[in-house]
């Protein structure tokens, strides 16, 4: 039977099997956790927090894509929720990572808020990309801050109504930080929100381009329009466009 088992493995199997599980668990989470609308910014982070395993502040260093999962090394700096050490390697199922496109890129500086890994070993930030909140800084000297413009747009509101108060986009990272740790307590204040620092937009990293691709326009030739004629044999000729 060990033998059995060993030949199991040598051939793929276990791996396939633990990739399956991966896929199914990762798919039932995004069936089942439906992000509901929170009254304010400090409500969303408040949300976050409190269905996260592991949450800190850090940098990412290192990011190793193998076939069926992505590891993602972070740098932590301050650590918020959870038992996170000098280093954070999250585990994210690969299928996750459009062909080509990047999730995160080395040297960003995020606040994450991740579900605590599965049996395999995975894990995946909550709510999707809304649970990593990107930490931006006008200079060395200034206060940090975190990009909370995606949180914003969980906060509830009617339809048509635009976001409320869209023109302040950042919050103090030390507010946020706050908010996080405590997010179970009772009766607490709103973080005030500030602009985002001027010229500072979180950019995607560049698409992976595999080779140049190249478009030519179709040509249609005029046509011109005339009678149609009727030759011998009662035959039509008709006048017929070419596209080239």
């Amino acid at each position: 039977m060990v033998h059995g088992f060993r030949r199991w493995c040598q051939h793929g199997w276990l791996w396939r099997l633990l990739l399956l599980l991966g896929w199914l668990w990762f798919s039932m989470a995004a069936l089942t956790e439906v992000p509901t609308p929170d009254v304010s910014v400090g409500a969303a982070l408040r949300n976050l927090a409190s269905r996260s395993g592991v949450a800190f502040v850090g940098r990412i260093v290192k990011i190793n894509r193998g076939t069926g999962v992505v590891d993602v090394v972070f740098q932590v700096e301050t650590p918020l929720l959870g038992q996170v050490g000098a280093t954070y390697t999250m585990h994210e199922w690969a299928g996750l990572w459009a062909a080509g496109q990047y999730r995160y890129s080395v040297g960003q500086r995020v606040a994450i808020f991740l579900h605590a890994p599965g049996k395999a070993g995975l894990s995946s930030p909550v709510d999707g990309m809304e649970g990593i909140l990107p930490v931006v800084q006008e200079s060395a000297d200034s206060d940090p801050m975190v990009d909370v413009r995606r949180l914003a747009t969980r906060v509830q509101r009617n339809v048509g109504e635009p976001i409320v108060d869209a023109a302040n986009g950042a919050m103090l990272l030390a507010d946020a930080a706050e908010t996080a740790r405590n997010w179970a307590a009772p009766l607490q204040s709103e973080p005030p929100r500030r602009p985002l620092p001027a010229g500072i937009e979180p950019v995607a990293p560049p698409p992976v381009v595999t080779g140049p691709v190249t478009t030519s326009p179709i040509v249609v030739a005029p046509v011109a329009v005339g009678p149609v004629v009727v030759g011998p044999g009662n035959t039509l000729r008709l006048p017929i466009g070419i596209a080239r």
